[in-house]
């Protein structure tokens, strides 16, 4: 699996332990050693301050100009280290500036840090499970818990593993001598208006699409007919002859998507557009997973998993035209369009506005205001850390939750899912416990939409990461997502979010950005079609669903009951909605639990001879 690793010390004599497993040295400099694994050269990218005092290096998929990159270093040696961290792609930096080194991933989490200390000595790695063959730790099963279970619950700095330390998207790991390591948030840029973020977005995202498109050899792309892939595929159509690929299963057949994604194809003569019909291709949802060992891994918990099937229809097109990299419009949903935010308008002070804002989204919900208006309210004498203490008072006290989601959670932290139902006493305990120990961390001064902004932004950064893993090793085909860059986040979200979000409209900003460069029917959308095609594929492989679960080792761990969450598979095969998202995240779960490779060899080897006597 590709990853970066590397260690810094700066304490004398520096000592060469292992190196990770056919890696490449991309940096040594005695203090701070580098590696890439499975990296092609073109991937890693360097410049020297004009000073000679800094050096920025970029690792992965690596969009800035040779100027661009040089200008990173230069600010670097004026103290702007940060620089790196917004140029153009998706990758890891390094930054060194005299004996201080900064290590950062981006702020949607596509690239992510993980690092541990001993001896003086850092460790890290953007994969978690390179550092946990290397340490000997094992998964932190109470953290796997909570995703299953609750949502708002914030990771903080603790990773997938015990004593592994996650570096929060959108810091840096700073390592100094003298100095234990310390983790740096990177600024974050200043509110701006909503015409203003249109312009400023109607620059930068046709050049995150443009350099991806022009990056070299063959392109293809989504078409689903949504806005978010159809601004993609229209921007790229812009540059390059692409292949763009429509999937439709018998649920989708008769949806506007497929009619949308038609008519775009109809306008763009660049385009080669492929109609993927599931029923032709036998393909469904959960496809694939008879043989758990035969799905390639990945450093978290993949959702894609449960869609190898689609996706290798789906992409089937793309790799018969031999393309080299596959452009989606993963992220849009986070940076076009933004959570209902009524508490947080009411926390800035816009009260009546949030209250009338609460009225519309219950009106629009169908639900009603009252319990919506109260929640608001309670927000505002609320914080994150209360309502977290809170829920772990729920989880043990165990309470029945809620089956289906409540309205009135938009202006709520955090909650138990319908999946709570399924956690054994131990696993309130532990649960309860877990939450507890967030609730002495969390930021006080959040709202829930930009708690729940955040953390939809980073679950689908690390989603897209696996998705390219899973592409990149069954199929050879490398998947980018433009809308996750962080220049392209930076600039939508530093919109507030009721202003992303306007009740009786659909993605507001796309159609203030994009006119003119975009099909304009489709940015005139106010439909998103549903994917029940899920259920389809429950009902078909239910028996392997079944064999997986068998084998459950949260249930094992005696943190859940077995039985209940096979009854809640079969009321889901059956079309119930309650716990299709946590059954869902249970299977990644647990396919992940199954393919663990986490013996040193699989991924470490002994230092070479230069190494060891450096």
């Amino acid at each position: 699996m590709r990853h970066v690793a590397g260690t810094i010390t700066h304490t004398l004599p520096f000592t060469a332990g292992p190196r990770p497993r056919g890696g490449h040295e991309i940096h040594d400099d005695g203090a701070l050693q580098a590696w890439a694994v499975g990296h092609h050269p073109d991937e890693v990218r360097r410049a020297v301050s004009r000073d000679g005092t800094a050096e920025v290096i970029l690792v992965g998929s690596c969009l800035a100009t040779a100027g661009e990159v040089r200008a990173a270093a230069d600010a670097a040696a004026a103290g702007s280290w940060h620089s790196a961290g917004r140029l153009p792609g998706s990758c890891l930096g390094i930054v060194r500036a005299g004996r201080t080194a900064w290590i950062m991933g981006n702020r949607a989490a596509t690239v992510t840090v993980h690092w541990t200390i001993s001896q003086g000595t850092v460790t890290w790695s953007t994969s978690a499970c390179a550092l946990a063959a290397l340490t000997g730790t094992v998964p932190d099963a109470v953290r796997l818990l909570a995703e299953v279970t609750t949502w708002g619950v914030e990771p903080g700095a603790d990773g997938w593993f015990e004593g592994i330390h996650r570096l929060p998207p959108g810091s840096a790991l700073v390592c100094a001598p003298g100095r234990p390591p310390a983790v740096q948030r990177l600024p974050v840029p200043a509110c701006q208006s909503f015409a203003d973020a249109a312009d400023a977005l109607r620059l930068v995202l046709p050049d995150a699409v443009g350099r991806r498109a022009l990056a070299g050899g063959q392109v293809s792309s989504d078409l689903s007919g949504g806005v978010d892939s159809s601004a993609i595929t229209c921007l790229a159509a812009a540059h390059t002859d692409l292949t763009a690929i429509t999937y439709i299963d018998a649920a989708m057949a008769g949806q506007d998507d497929a009619r949308y994604a038609a008519e775009i194809a109809a306008d763009l003569p660049a385009l080669t557009r492929h109609l993927v019909d599931g029923r032709r291709t036998g393909s469904r949802h959960f496809d694939e997973l008879t043989d758990p060992g035969s799905v390639p891994f990945t450093d978290a918990p993949a959702l894609s998993v449960g869609m190898l099937g689609i996706l290798g229809a789906q992409l089937a097109p793309a790799v018969a035209a031999g393309s080299t990299g596959h452009l989606t419009g993963w992220g849009g949903d986070n940076v076009l369009d933004a959570p209902p935010s009524p508490a947080d308008r009411f926390r800035s002070g816009a009260r009546a506005a949030a209250l009338r804002d609460a009225q519309r989204f219950a009106r629009d919900r169908r639900s009603a205001a009252r319990p919506v208006l109260a929640a608001v309210l309670a927000a505002g004498r609320g914080s994150h850390p209360k309502a977290l203490s809170v829920l772990a008072a729920a989880v043990l006290d165990h309470p029945a939750p809620r089956v289906l989601p409540d309205a009135a959670d938009a202006a709520r932290w955090c909650g138990q899912l319908g999946a709570a139902r399924w956690l054994t006493p131990g696993g309130r305990t532990a649960l309860a416990r877990f939450i507890g120990a967030r609730a002495q961390s969390a930021d006080p001064t959040t709202g829930p939409g930009a708690l729940r902004e955040r953390l939809a932004l980073e679950a689908t950064g690390a989603e897209y990461a696996n998705l390219d893993t899973l592409s990149r090793a069954r199929w050879g085909l490398p998947v980018h997502a433009p809308f996750l860059d962080t220049r392209v986040v930076d600039i939508c979200l530093a919109v507030p979010l009721w202003e992303r979000r306007h009740p009786g409209d659909f993605k507001p900003l796309a159609r203030a950005a994009l006119t003119g460069l975009v099909h304009h029917r489709v940015l005139a959308r106010r439909t998103k079609t549903a994917f029940t095609g899920v259920y389809d594929g429950l009902r078909v492989n239910a028996p392997a669903l079944r064999a997986l679960l068998a084998g459950s080792v949260l249930a094992e761990s005696g943190l859940i009951d077995l039985t209940a969450v096979l009854a809640s598979l079969d009321r889901t095969v059956n079309g119930s909605p309650a716990d299709l998202g946590s059954l869902h995240t249970l299977i990644s779960v647990e396919l992940w639990l199954a393919n663990l490779p986490v013996h040193l060899d699989t991924w470490w080897e002994p230092a070479t001879s230069g190494e060891a006597l450096r």
